[in-house]
């Protein structure tokens, strides 16, 4: 049975496919640990009892949950400059995922002729994704807090079936792939990856342009080199993903969006332009006042006389405190570029 699940799995475009348990997470208490660093940031959510619980026995999330399908899905991975991340450019991966997890669990109830209970989680559940995706050999967790595989590096989407089947389990990984090299700690401009396979999401620039809403703090603005939504630099030259292979195919995963964004025109954007182009991507969880944000800010990467007239013009009608400041610090960064001899 095991066999067919992982056949079907594939045939709907999952590259890997692994079963664990659910009783408990290995990774718990080091995600524990990291929660009393207090290096969440802003994300109040995941230190809640209600959820730590769940995190603890994913098993809660279902009743009589016996086995846990994990699955990764794979995007066409990062290439090149950009100013948004690879992820960022494909159709909405929540709803890709669980519609093909729909599917994979319509298949088991079809081959065994009977109505299974399960739940599908994909990002947004209470689930420490990587550590069940180790559990069920899927990968090891790289110096970059990513889950990587050996053949796929680390260019996917994870996501879990949970059924009330008792299904055999696959071996957990375990070693490193990461051994001495360092190069995703350097290479990180705010100095977020810890060394320690965790990070300071305060510092992240992935968390810093989507979750948080709140400003951006100059320290972290000058080192943010034009992005937009989010940041892929240590997957761009991590070792393990050279040489991949893009996966646009008809996995439903093929770019929407341009890797690198016109910012005068997304500057001039009203909130119906951004839902029209960003409606359908992950991007569709960033409020538009936090997009204009962090467009004016890269726009202080800029050595432009236009980029600064643009934002001489727009600052007089910005009524948002926020993107008003970010404004009036990118006018002064632009002034200053173009000063310099």
């Amino acid at each position: 049975m095991e066999t067919r699940i992982k056949a079907e799995a594939r045939r709907l475009g999952f590259v890997l496919c692994g079963i664990t348990k659910p009783e408990s997470v290995e990774g718990f208490q080091r995600f524990e640990a990291w929660l009393e660093k207090e290096l969440h940031a802003d994300m109040g959510y995941l230190a809640r009892p209600d959820t730590l619980a769940k995190r603890q026995e994913p098993g809660r999330l279902l009743a009589n949950c016996k086995s846990v399908i994990c699955v990764a899905l794979p995007y066409p991975p990062a290439k090149g400059i950009a100013n948004i991340a690879a992820y960022a450019r494909v159709p909405d991966y929540h709803i890709v995922l669980r519609e093909k997890l729909e599917q994979l669990a319509c298949f088991i109830e079809e081959m065994l002729f009977k109505k299974i209970d399960t739940y599908i989680a994909v990002d947004s559940s209470p689930v420490l994704e990587k550590s069940l995706a180790v559990q069920a050999g899927l990968g090891l967790v790289g110096r970059n807090t990513l889950l990587i595989n050996e053949t796929y590096g680390s260019s996917f989407f994870l996501g879990e079936l949970f059924v009330d089947l008792d299904l055999q389990a696959d071996e957990a990984l375990t070693g490193d792939y990461c051994g001495d090299c360092t190069i995703c700690v350097d290479a990180c401009p705010t100095g977020a990856l810890l060394g320690d396979k965790t990070m300071d999401a305060s510092r992240c620039l992935s968390y810093l342009t989507v979750e948080n809403r709140g400003d951006i703090p100059p320290e972290i603005r000058w080192q943010m080199s034009g992005q937009v939504i989010g940041c892929d630099i240590c997957q761009l030259l991590c070792p393990m993903n050279q040489g991949l292979e893009s996966s646009e195919s008809d996995l439903g995963l093929y770019q929407v969006l341009p890797a690198k964004l016109d910012l005068p025109a997304c500057l001039a954007m009203d909130e119906e332009s951004y839902k029209a182009m960003f409606g359908k991507t992950a991007v569709s969880r960033l409020k538009y006042k936090s997009f204009r944000r962090n467009v004016i800010l890269a726009m202080a990467d800029s050595i432009s006389q236009e980029t600064l007239e643009i934002l001489k013009s727009a600052i007089v009608h910005e009524a948002d405190p926020i993107c008003k400041d970010a404004m009036q610090w990118a006018i002064e960064v632009v002034r200053h570029r173009l000063s310099m001899p």
